[in-house]
């Protein structure tokens, strides 16, 4: 036992004193912030229970405190209607961890259990603040004093209802002070006190009736360390409704937590006053279920003398399925609407009057604001007998609220026929109006100048066990394109109405939204800042990262106002001109953060053309993938390519990262689910079809669709299959993906499954308390479509209480340490970032390194360490964390912190790293390929090389296409060749071309175009002595002719030549030397041999002048004729090209339609001609495979009646002009970077050079032809469209 000197104590004394008395200030430092706009106080309100209208009391409450002071809630409503229900809440030891007070308004009398009461009060004894409301202090009678203890008083019951005064008898008290020496309770029942604690002081007293003995009705109590502030007064809604009373609760809550309500405390006006009594006996709406919403409440409508108000309604039809009901169109709210069951085109809405009267004046609110509605409104005394009161059925003015001065006499019936619109809309109406005077009353302010969005909760189908709130709804929210949660549950949006093909400047910007009332509804919406195309969000401590292509930028709030008050821009140029001349469809899009500190970057394939980081790093790069930076602009580079149009990254807390990819309309790269690793090359354009053994395979191929947002969710607070999994949007098929993915090897299977259904999802993210935000375009389409587009909504478990995140900056080193753990992914992430502004002290490091050793520690936790010490650091934690490399918990992540920042790599010996290519798990031996290549040492290359052969436990897999398959076999020997090529090991694949290894050796000597490899390769021509393996040699040589072209810019399309394995050849200084080597040695070289030489310059569209090798067998096309457009009878009514498009698309709306009929129809009008409906069928014009699924009947119907009036995103027709004064037009069905594919509106295909396109302009209009469909009557339309709708 070693003895300390007194000098060692002494010292060792005065550090704990030292740090004793800072995290003392850190504490009440601490406390100064709370009720500031930083720091507001986080309030928890309970009620349930017995005999009180806690649904709207609690509105009341949450709405009128926070009007007052700076107060958010966290709303929970438990246990019914009874008295003795033991609700969820408090079954959780921790129900209160995170809150600065509790406000109990709570009724549940009948639960004597004594350990139950004891968690309650636990908390509060502690130093919890409490706030007793009513019956909550009359609550939990256990048969001892425990909970009057807390309490301050006690009550045996209370004395009749009657209205009562209330005397301050304590006027100095903080909480009385504004409370005025009386107040009236409107409504109650007077608790009757017959004993008062020592520790409580009585504020205020009520005289009870008969006896006109004073009733303590206000008080504080001292419990333990805890501040209790209660009260009696109470029950009815009219009383807590009083700003009186409301005022006083404020106080109260203000001194629980120690702040002065001198300070703190805001007066409302008389409109906020107002406001708060509406909630009184406010209407609760139906939800989507038809259940009653506890939180949600109606957009009034409509005062007295309203005629239709809620009278008996029928329609010829509804829409049920999105919850559209008759009963919608005169209930006085403006959120729910009446709509027909489909287009409605001649549908009737009528309502019965309570008695006959003499109506003068109706106002109908239609359901858009940008059509033009026809209609007619009749009356009836008896509902058999009509007269036209209205006859708008030629109307030609847009109008959403439409007003009319009528005079209809003893009218018992009203009626609205819709007729149609323009654009062709449903008939919908969000309320109907009549009234017997001319003049119509004042519009609701909301309403006259807003348009009232028609999104809803029916909007959002959820699993049982979840539900689902409308966050935020346009106009205040709209255009969501990405979005990101705060940790504390600020939401930020990133809105651009431009959406992905708008180019107008000006028009983006950043939300920032807070539910401060705890309802899931954002109460607080302001502008953070402006920019143009917000693509991708991440938020910390004040800081907002925000992905606004050209730029990464981060956006800082410097005073904690919540607006940014600086703009630091980090990556100039990430991405290419053609965000200016197409849109943002491909652009650069959403952004990640890592637990390993580095944002991810979703690349859509534009590409970029020299993005320029903070340190001066220039980086180009064509095509599509991920690229990631630090938080400051540093370090930039490619994390793995070959992608083609990726949103967003999601990442799991153990570093494994996934994209849902986007199709390329019927070129055979359909929605891929893809596990995502570091180097890997996937595959687009040019590899994946030709040459698919060299591109990583996707876990799965799911068809037609859109990917959008994507996120790992790790929150295991969710239930057990939801809080651990991958979710994904698709904006194609409206639907939100769960994917819980089980490993396979080196990789993982693939799941999917239906988590969400609405419209047109665009993010997704989780705040630190557990709920999630879901994104939606519903009604939007490619540019700006008025107000009324999207939504976000709110998803949390039934049940869930979302405890308030911490303030990251209040918490020690310690609790840091110990949230690296927590079962939030959003703690990891946002405790490391705190950490790191710390600092690296000792104590820090031996902290974290104790919390990575420890091996029954979470992985996820462990992880977070590594990554948390390695980022401190840096390369002076190597020996420590080389020395868990053989940890089986965390060895990969050892391994990849080890390599992960390619400026720490120089001490770093690969014998460890070798050593990990023989483990047994294919995880560990893929991460060593990756860390090898990083460290780029070709000494490690002979060990590489072993891995490059397929293991025989994963075969190649039988189902073809093959591209489209998973294999799991792929990926390591994939690795091993992307570690050859960064390693530069050019001898050793050369000394390796006889060996086991050939094919690898070979593999990764395509990629190296330098003189070495190709001087190397000629001399193996001529010592080989194998034939396959000379034959092998020629195909390296071959591949190695061409490589790919600088990037500048030029964008491929969406629809790029696809055989590669270039898009751009070019060649390069070894063209020569190779052309020379091939024109000499094939002639010398059998018959077989030089017809799979010959396969192979096909195959890499290969000519040598002066070199004669038969490619190919040259097909046989047929000559294609152009479109002939059949000619319609002019004498017969019933043909399209003799109605209006309106009336042909009511009467095709109308009939059913034939799949089989319709089928025969789409050959006979020469459909085919431009259109493909099956993957694997040459391009031509849009692809229809799934049409059915991305479409629904209306729509169908607009693009066959008028082509031109809305063009799906990348069914665009161009017109090209050659510079020999040729005019080209049509849908491009291929490109490379000599060519373009043309299908010509008249069906006729035509390829043009780049080098003569003098203009290539997109148009207007479509490219289906004028009147294709003027032969057919509305019906064999409805057949045509019928089988167009079986496309899925």
């Amino acid at each position: 036992m070693r003895i300390l000197s007194m000098r060692k104590v002494s010292a060792l004394l005065l550090i704990f004193l030292l740090s004793w008395s800072l995290q003392l200030v850190e504490a009440t430092e601490s406390i100064a912030k709370i009720g500031t706009p930083q720091r507001p106080i986080r309030a928890l309100l309970v009620c349930g229970g017995c005999c009180h209208d806690y649904t709207r009391q609690k509105q009341i409450i949450s709405k009128g405190v926070s009007a007052r002071a700076n107060v958010i809630w966290t709303i929970v409503q438990q246990g019914g209607t009874t008295t003795n229900a033991k609700i969820p809440l408090y079954r959780d030891k921790k129900w209160s961890d995170g809150f600065d007070v509790v406000v109990h308004n709570e009724c549940f009398s009948n639960v004597p259990d004594k350990d139950w009461v004891e968690n309650i009060i636990r908390p509060h004894r502690e130093g919890l603040p409490a706030i007793l409301i009513h019956c909550a202090m009359h609550s939990y009678r256990t048969g001892d004093d425990k909970w009057f203890e807390f309490v301050g008083m006690q009550s045996p019951r209370h004395g009749a209802h009657y209205s009562y005064q209330v005397d301050n008898v304590k006027p100095e008290h903080p909480a009385m002070q504004g409370f005025g020496k009386t107040f009236v309770a409107p409504k109650g029942e007077l608790y009757y006190s017959i004993k008062l604690f020592d520790t409580a002081t009585v504020l205020g007293q009520a005289k009870r009736k008969p006896d006109g003995e004073p009733q303590v009705c206000i008080w504080t109590n001292k419990y333990g360390k805890g501040n209790v502030f209660a009260t009696t007064i109470g029950h009815y809604n009219e009383t807590m409704a009083e700003p009186a009373w409301l005022d006083m609760l404020t106080r109260g809550i203000l001194w629980s937590v120690d702040l002065d309500p001198a300070q703190h405390f805001t007066k409302t006006n008389p409109e906020v006053d107002a406001d708060i009594k509406k909630l009184i006996d406010i209407e609760i709406a139906p939800t989507a279920a038809n259940k009653t919403s506890l939180n949600r409440l109606p957009v009034s409508c409509c005062g007295p003398g309203n005629l239709a108000l809620k009278m008996p309604a029928k329609a010829d039809s509804e829409q049920t399925s999105n919850n559209n009901f008759i009963k919608f169109g005169n209930d006085g709210d403006l959120s729910t609407r009446w709509c027909s069951q489909d287009v409605g085109n001649g549908d009737s809405w009528q309502v019965e009057l309570a008695n006959a009267k003499h109506v003068r004046s109706l106002r109908i609110h239609w359901e858009k604001d940008n059509a033009v509605y026809r209609y007619k409104v009749s009356a009836s005394k008896d509902g058999d007998n009509w007269d036209v009161i209205v006859d708008q059925s030629k109307n030609t003015k847009k109008g959403r609220v439409t007003p009319h001065v009528v005079d209809a006499a003893d009218t018992k019936y009203l009626k609205v026929t819709f007729v149609n619109s323009t654009p062709s809309y449903w008939a919908s109406l969000w309320e109907f109006e009549a009234y017997e005077s001319p003049d119509l009353p004042p519009l609701p302010q909301a309403s006259a100048a807003t348009n009232p969005t028609n999104s809803t909760t029916g909007d959002v189908t959820a699993p049982a066990g979840f539900d689902v709130t409308m966050f935020g709804n346009p106009p205040e929210v709209n255009y969501p394109v990405c979005i990101t949660a705060a940790p504390t549950g600020e939401l930020f949006v990133g809105v651009d109405p431009q959406g992905s093909l708008g180019k107008e400047p000006g028009q983006g910007k950043v939300l920032r939204c807070i539910d401060v009332d705890g309802d899931g509804r954002a109460d607080q919406i302001n502008e953070f800042a402006k920019m143009d195309h917000p693509r991708g969000l991440f938020f910390d401590n004040g800081s907002l990262w925000v992905l606004h292509p050209p730029l990464l930028s981060v956006f800082h709030d410097v005073d904690g106002d919540g607006t940014a008050d600086e703009q630091e821009t980090l990556i100039t140029g990430i991405t290419t001109n053609q965000l200016n001349v197409r849109g943002a469809d491909h652009t650069t899009n959403g952004i990640r953060m890592g637990i390993d500190g580095w944002l991810y970057i979703a690349v859509g394939d534009f590409g970029f053309v020299n993005a320029t980081g903070t340190d001066g790093r220039k980086l180009t790069k064509r095509g599509g993938g991920i690229l990631r930076v630090r938080p400051d602009g540093t370090d930039m580079e490619v994390y793995n390519w070959g992608q083609r149009n990726i949103l967003d990254v999601s990442i799991d807390p153990l570093m494994n990262i996934f994209t849902r990819d986007n199709t390329n309309d019927g070129g055979g790269w359909d929605i891929r689910l893809s596990h995502i690793y570091q180097s890997g090359d996937y595959g687009y354009p040019s590899l994946y079809l030709n040459f698919t053994e060299e591109g990583l395979p996707p876990l799965a191929d799911y068809g037609g669709g859109s990917g959008c947002g994507s996120m790992f969710l790790h929150d295991l607070r969710w239930p057990e299959q939801y809080g651990n999994a991958l979710y994904t949007c698709d904006w194609g098929r409206s639907e939100i993906y769960r994917h819980n993915l089980p490993g396979n090897g080196p990789t993982y299977d693939a799941h999917q499954e239906v988590f969400l259904k609405l419209p047109r999802p665009t993010d997704l993210d989780v705040d630190g308390s557990g709920r999630m935000y879901v994104a939606s375009w519903k009604n939007g389409k490619f540019a700006y479509e008025g107000p009324d587009v999207g939504f976000v909504a709110q998803v949390v478990p039934t049940g869930f209480v979302p405890k308030p995140f911490p303030f990251m900056t209040d918490e020690t080193d310690g609790e840091l340490v110990k949230h690296l753990f927590a079962p939030s992914h959003v703690y990891q992430i946002h405790a490391q970032r705190e950490i790191l502004r710390r600092g690296l002290t000792d104590q820090r490091y031996a902290d974290l390194l104790i919390a990575i050793k420890k091996q029954d520690n979470a992985a996820h936790g462990r992880v977070a360490a590594i990554y948390t010490l390695k980022q401190l650091a840096g390369e002076s934690c190597s020996t420590d964390l080389m020395s868990l490399i053989d940890d089986a918990g965390i060895g990969v992540n050892v391994m990849r912190a080890l390599t992960d920042r390619l400026g720490e790599l120089s001490e770093l010996k690969i014998d460890p790293f070798v050593k990990m290519l023989q483990h047994a798990d294919p995880r560990v031996q893929a991460q060593a390929l990756i860390s090898l290549g990083r460290i780029g040492d070709a000494a490690a290359a002979e060990a590489i090389l072993t891995l490059t052969q397929r293991s025989a436990q994963y075969p190649i897999p039988e189902v073809t296409p093959l591209y489209k398959q998973a294999d799991p076999g792929r990926v390591l020997p994939h690795l091993a060749v992307r570690a050859l090529v960064r390693c530069g090991s050019v001898e050793t694949c050369l000394q390796a071309i006889e060996g086991p290894y050939s094919d690898g050796a070979l593999w990764a000597l395509k990629y190296m175009h330098n003189a070495v490899a190709v001087n190397g390769l000629v001399k193996k021509l001529s010592e080989v002595r194998s034939a396959e393996v000379r034959q092998n040699v020629i195909t390296t040589l071959i591949r190695l002719y061409y490589r790919e072209g600088e990037y500048k810019g030029d964008w491929w399309g969406t629809r790029p030549d696809r055989t590669g394995p270039y898009y751009d050849r070019q060649k390069w200084s070894e063209s020569d030397t190779i052309a020379a080597v091939l024109k000499q040695f094939i002639p010398q070289i059998d018959e077989k041999s030089r017809k799979l030489a010959g396969v192979e310059f096909a195959r890499h569209k290969l000519k040598i002048e002066g070199l004669a090798v038969a490619t190919a067998v040259t097909l046989k096309t047929e000559p294609v004729a152009p479109i002939v457009i059949a000619e319609a009878d002019s004498s017969n009514p019933d043909l399209i090209a003799n109605l209006a498009a309106d009336i042909v698309i009511y009467r095709a709306t109308e009939f059913k339609g034939d799949v089989s009929r319709g089928a025969e129809l789409f050959k006979k009008q020469n459909c085919l001609a431009c259109h493909t409906t099956a993957n694997g069928q040459v391009p031509k014009g849009p692809h229809l495979v799934d049409i059915g699924k991305r479409s629904k009947k209306p729509e169908l119907l607009e693009s066959v009646v008028k082509p031109s009036a809305k063009i799906a995103q990348g069914f665009d027709t161009y017109l090209f002009q050659t510079v020999q004064g040729k005019v080209f037009s049509g849908f491009v069905t291929g490109e490379s970077s000599l060519e373009v594919q043309v299908r010509q509106t008249n069906g006729v295909p035509v390829t043009l050079d780049k080098k003569d396109i003098d203009e290539r302009v997109k148009s207007q209009g479509s490219m289906m032809p004028v009147g294709l469909a003027n032969n057919l009557t509305p019906e064999q339309l409805a057949d045509l469209v019928a089988y167009l709708q079986s496309l899925k």
